[in-house]
């Protein structure tokens, strides 16, 4: 009798329709970027059923999400976690950063930070913070840009939104922003600009060379367009000032004056 009763803590094997072997299911069964945790009940159809039906099932399975949400609390949440989805795919950030983001974003709920300010706005501070202290940041005009793209807020509001709840955020859940470094931005600044490796070894060793004062002083990821602008001078395939500029959103003079800087110190020149 207590062999039966015994709990069986071995993963669960089971093969898929037509298929002898079968394979391991060893995960929670849990996700935090659901409103409802993931727990609930999903509709799914084959594709092999014809274009009509295929259609009746999309319908049922829109009512069949409704009707997942219930109460108000349910319903807001959703709709973030959905937001929050939308932000992340535009801003090319993973599955990690978002799960980091609903749990603050429940927090914040909870601790009642969230009532009286723009959604878009709580979830991009998040987004701003979780990716710095992930070191995989996001610049804050970047940011700024998404924010826009996803609500009714002009550029500059979007900005002024962005550090303001980022403060308030950072304060009322106890979160340490560190300070993005230039190497962080190099490896992704590089293949925006479609880059060759040769290159992109180049910048990173003269991100190395520059004295961290310097980094310091200046915005870690004009740093970075200024190295990689430098070492691309170091070779034939080498990027025009205006192109790296505009490709990194950065300003043609300050990224000048930032390149002539490290040129002036870099043991590579």
């Amino acid at each position: 009798m207590l062999l039966e009763k015994k709990m069986d803590s071995r993963p669960e094997w089971h093969a898929e329709p037509g298929k002898k072997s079968g394979r391991a299911d060893v995960s929670s069964g849990s996700d935090i970027t659901q409103h409802d945790l993931g727990l609930g009940s999903r509709l799914g159809y084959s594709q092999d059923l014809s274009p009509a039906w295929r259609a009746k099932l999309r319908r049922l399975q829109k009512w069949h999400r409704r009707s997942r949400a219930v109460s108000y609390h349910d319903k807001s949440l959703r709709q973030a976690l959905i937001n929050l989805d939308k932000l992340c795919e535009d801003l090319t950030l993973p599955k990690s950063v978002k799960a980091e983001v609903s749990v603050l974003f429940r927090k914040a709920r909870k601790k009642e930070i969230t009532p009286g300010r723009n959604t878009w706005s709580v979830l991009t501070a998040l987004i701003f913070i979780v990716a710095r202290m992930r070191r995989m940041p996001r610049t804050e005009k970047e940011i700024a840009k998404a924010l826009t793209r996803h609500s009714s807020l002009e550029e500059r509001e979007a900005f002024r939104a962005l550090r303001r709840i980022r403060k308030i955020l950072a304060k009322e859940l106890d979160l340490e922003v560190p300070r993005p470094m230039p190497e962080e931005y190099l490896d992704r600044f590089a293949s925006r600009l479609n880059l060759p490796n040769k290159i992109k070894s180049k910048a990173h060793e003269i991100c190395t060379s520059i004295p961290e004062e310097f980094k310091f002083k200046k915005a870690s990821y004009l740093v970075a367009a200024g190295a990689i602008y430098n070492a691309s001078r170091k070779f034939e395939n080498r990027v025009k000032i205006r192109e790296v500029a505009n490709n990194l959103d950065v300003g043609v003079s300050s990224l000048s004056k930032t390149g002539k800087q490290i040129r002036e110190f870099s043991a590579h020149f």
